[in-house]
């Protein structure tokens, strides 16, 4: 990698080191905690077939009827949204929707493009018994909660062999900010980002303690009349730096404060992307990672709701910015960092490209 400012060289070096022995010991305190026929031995496997649902037959989720309240949300979210890219695709999709756990708090849907998965929403419940929107995000690929992603990861990860044939428990977790896999097999359990595929290093009580949060409402867009008074400013995206660990020279800066809507819009225009991260818990978040777009869904003319209202944000985050997460939540939960200088891969902010079929 080259390292743009050459006088911080032995800092960067320092921090890169630190960052792959925190994530090695992590991933080593996992696997050592579940069964040892199923961990990963040796170098990592590589997987030439393909693994489909036929080599894992048990590993699936079950979609869930959901209430007339939910569903009705959901429509107006995805109405909304498929008036620009990278949602146009939205138009007229289907869906599918899973509870997510722990209890009935949240729900994942997929929007259907046929079979073909197209984006995603994540629901959850707002204590007044209405409905809270705590992430979205459009792609046929790299995205939370995709079960082919994770038949590849088991095996070739030799977490399961594809021929496994034995009673697999499955379950979709949410945790703030932090989509989860829950997988069981012969009384063990293993807990996966289920956005960037790795395991995470949870015990059966740290797990509880971390999916047992919740979000701030006042940080998500709402069902009911302060929703349907606001409208999705079309998505921006830089074409910045997506990898965090690409150019480690974010952890020299201080922490940013008070972002808004269009101070963020501001640092992406200037760095193409910013960093975040939550210092001393970045495991429970699934943290660190970049920031190179934002949408705003700002009040509509003529709203019931004053128009000095203040806009909500979501942050593009993540691998190719797919993920749309609440702005407020991430300034609550951990930090923003600006590079010192631009990232390459782009610094031109813009609207966002068209999802791809």
């Amino acid at each position: 990698m080259k390292i743009k400012a050459r006088q911080n060289l032995p800092l960067g070096r320092r921090a890169r080191l630190l960052l792959c022995l925190t994530l090695g010991l992590a991933i080593f305190a996992a696997s050592s905690s579940f069964p040892p026929a199923l961990a990963a031995t040796g170098s990592r496997s590589t997987v030439t077939q393909a693994v489909t649902q036929e080599n894992l037959p048990g590993l699936a989720l079950k979609p869930a009827a959901a209430a007339e309240s939910l569903q009705a949300f959901t429509r107006v979210i995805i109405g909304q949204l498929s008036a620009d890219a990278p949602f146009q695709e939205w138009k007229n999709a289907g869906t599918e929707i899973f509870p997510l756990g722990p209890g009935t708090h949240s729900w994942l849907v997929n929007v259907m493009n046929g079979e073909q998965r197209i984006g995603y929403l994540i629901i959850s419940a707002a204590e007044d018994g209405g409905y809270l929107l705590s992430e979205y995000g459009a792609g046929t690929e790299g995205l939370p909660y995709s079960m082919s992603d994770l038949r590849q990861y088991l095996v070739q990860e030799g977490l399961l062999p594809s021929n496994y044939s034995g009673v697999i428990g499955l379950s979709a977790l949410y945790a703030p900010l932090l989509p989860v896999w829950k997988l069981t097999i012969e009384n063990k359990t293993l807990y996966l980002n289920a956005s960037v595929l790795q395991v995470l290093p949870w015990s059966l009580s740290q797990a509880d303690s971390i999916l047992s949060r919740q979000l701030d409402a006042k940080a998500l867009l709402p069902a009911g009349t302060d929703q349907q008074a606001r409208k999705p400013a079309p998505a921006l995206l830089s074409g910045g730096q997506d990898d965090p660990y690409a150019d480690l020279l974010w952890l020299t800066a201080p922490k940013l404060t008070a972002v808004s809507g269009p101070g963020l819009a501001a640092l992406l225009a200037g760095r193409g992307s910013i960093a975040f991260q939550a210092a001393g818990h970045n495991g429970d978040l699934g943290s660190p990672f970049m920031i190179t777009g934002c949408q705003s869904w700002l009040p509509a003319s003529g709203g019931s709701q004053k128009s000095s209202a203040a806009a909500v944000v979501y942050a593009a985050a993540g691998p190719g910015g797919k993920r749309y997460l609440p702005l407020a939540a991430l300034q609550q939960y951990g930090s923003f960092h600006k590079p010192p200088l631009p990232l390459s891969g782009g610094t031109t902010l813009g609207a966002a490209p068209a999802s791809k079929p």
